[in-house]
């Protein structure tokens, strides 16, 4: 397995894809991306199996990336769209598990840029 400096299902999947030379999906990950406009992008990893895990390193799961571009600069209708988008992925996540008892977990990241100059 390689030793990934990221978290995110989706940056560990691009990682091995760019390390492997596969553009396709891997045996084992299914991903969706859906642009819902130039500033805010929803991406889907569903890791489905043993060789999925083995290959990224994260547990069997769905893992959803929610990226929102220049949001000190948003618009009201910019800051209310990226809102829905995040209540309807969470809406998603809780109608998928609410029978079962699987633990859910919400994070939040802020990715800082640093210019080591």
């Amino acid at each position: 397995m390689y030793n990934f400096r990221t978290d995110l299902a989706n940056e560990r999947r691009d990682i091995y894809q760019k390390i492997n030379g596969n553009q396709g999906e891997i045996d084992g990950i299914e991903s969706t991306k859906e642009e819902i406009n130039e500033n805010l992008k929803v991406e889907r990893v569903k890791i489905i199996n043993e060789n999925g895990e083995k290959v990224i390193g994260k547990p069997m799961g769905s893992y959803i990336t929610i990226d929102i571009k220049n949001l000190k600069i948003a618009s009201e209708e910019e800051i209310e769209e990226a809102a829905n988008t995040l209540s309807n992925e969470l809406k998603n996540i809780l109608d998928n598990h609410i029978d079962k008892q699987g633990e859910i977990l919400v994070v939040g990241l802020r990715k800082y840029l640093c210019n080591t100059r």
